[in-house]
C-alpha cells in the first residue's frame, strides 16, 4: 500500500513544485508578500498550482507512455514501466484538476482564470505543440509567465512590463537549457523518435537562444530594478552570476532547470543570496 502511494506521489513530480515560486515574484518585489493577511494567499496559491502542475505531468505521462520507453530515464516512470495503470492515472488526473480549480475559488477569479489558462495551454503542449520546434519552448515559457500573472492576480499586484519581460526571457532561457539537456542526453535518431521537436532544431540554435534570452533577461531585470527601487540595482551582480552559472551548466548538458537548482550548490546558493538581498533591500531598508 505504501509503495503504491509512493508511486502516485512520484508521478506527480513534487520536486518540480519549486517552479511555483514564480507565483511569488510580483508580491515579493511589490513588498506585500511578508504580511500576515497574505499567509493564506501564499499557501492556497502554491497548493493550487502544485496540484495543477502535477495534473499536467500525469496527463503528459498518459500521452507519452510509449515514447517514454525510448528514454533511458523516463522509461522508469510509473506509467511507462506499468507500475501504475492508466485507469489509476486518469483518476488521479481528474482529482488533481478538480481540487486545483475548487481550491482556487478561495482566492479570486483572476487567479482562477490564469490557472485554468495554464491547464489549457499545458494540455495543448502535451497533445501537440511540444512536437514543434521553437513553439515548444515558448509554450514551456508560457507556463512560468502565467504563474507570474496568477501571483499578481492573487495578491492584487500589478505586473510591471519590465517584470513580465524579465520573467518571459528567464523562462525562455530555462526552456532552451532544458531542451539542450534533452538533446545531449539522447542520440539524434532516438531523440527525434522520443520527441519530434528535438530532431528539428538546427545545430547551434538552442545555444543561440540561450545566449540571446539570458542577455535579454539581464537587461530587462536591470530596467525593472531601477523602475521599482534604485537600491535593487545592487542585486544585479548576483543575478548576473546566476545566469552565467546556468549557462555553464547548460553548456555542460546539465540545463534541466529543476535538476540544476536542486543539484548545483552554486546555483542554489545564488538564488538564496539573491532572495535574501532583495528581502533586505525591499523590506528591511527604509
Amino acid at each position: 500500500m505504501i509503495n503504491k502511494i509512493l508511486l502516485y506521489i512520484k508521478i506527480m513530480r513534487p520536486k518540480h513544485w519549486v517552479k511555483n515560486l514564480f507565483i511569488l515574484s510580483a508580491p515579493f518585489f511589490g513588498g506585500v508578500l511578508f504580511t500576515k493577511q497574505n499567509i493564506l494567499i501564499t499557501l492556497l496559491s502554491q497548493v493550487c498550482f502544485a496540484l495543477a502542475a502535477s495534473a499536467m505531468y500525469v496527463f503528459n505521462d498518459l500521452k507519452d507512455c510509449e515514447s517514454d520507453l525510448l528514454h533511458p530515464g523516463k522509461a522508469h516512470r510509473p506509467l511507462a514501466s506499468g507500475s501504475i495503470s492508466n485507469t489509476g492515472a486518469v483518476c488521479l488526473l481528474t482529482t488533481l484538476v478538480v481540487l486545483s480549480v475548487l481550491i482556487s475559488t478561495g482566492l479570486n477569479s483572476s487567479f482562477t482564470v490564469y490557472m485554468v489558462l495554464y491547464l489549457i495551454l499545458q494540455a495543448g503542449y502535451s497533445l501537440y505543440f511540444k512536437h514543434i520546434a521553437v513553439v515548444d519552448i515558448f509554450l514551456i515559457a508560457s507556463g512560468f509567465v502565467l504563474r507570474v500573472f496568477a501571483g499578481g492576480g492573487a495578491y492584487n499586484v500589478e505586473i510591471s512590463k519590465w517584470l513580465f519581460l524579465t520573467m518571459f526571457m528567464v523562462s525562455l532561457t530555462l526552456a532552451s537549457g532544458k531542451r539542450l539537456a534533452e538533446t545531449a542526453y539522447l542520440e539524434k535518431d532516438v531523440s527525434s523518435k522520443h520527441r519530434k521537436a528535438l530532431g528539428s532544431y538546427p545545430a547551434g540554435l538552442l545555444n543561440d537562444v540561450l545566449v540571446i534570452t539570458s542577455a535579454s533577461a539581464l537587461m530587462c531585470y536591470v530596467l525593472y530594478t531601477t523602475e521599482q527601487q534604485s537600491s535593487l540595482v545592487f542585486t544585479v551582480p548576483v543575478v548576473t552570476f546566476g545566469l552565467i552559472r546556468y549557462l555553464a551548466l547548460s553548456k555542460a548538458n546539465q540545463g534541466d532547470p529543476t535538476d540544476a537548482l536542486v543539484k548545483d550548490p552554486w546555483l542554489a546558493a545564488t538564488v538564496i543570496v539573491w532572495m535574501l538581498l532583495v528581502a533586505l533591500l525591499r523590506y528591511g531598508v527604509t
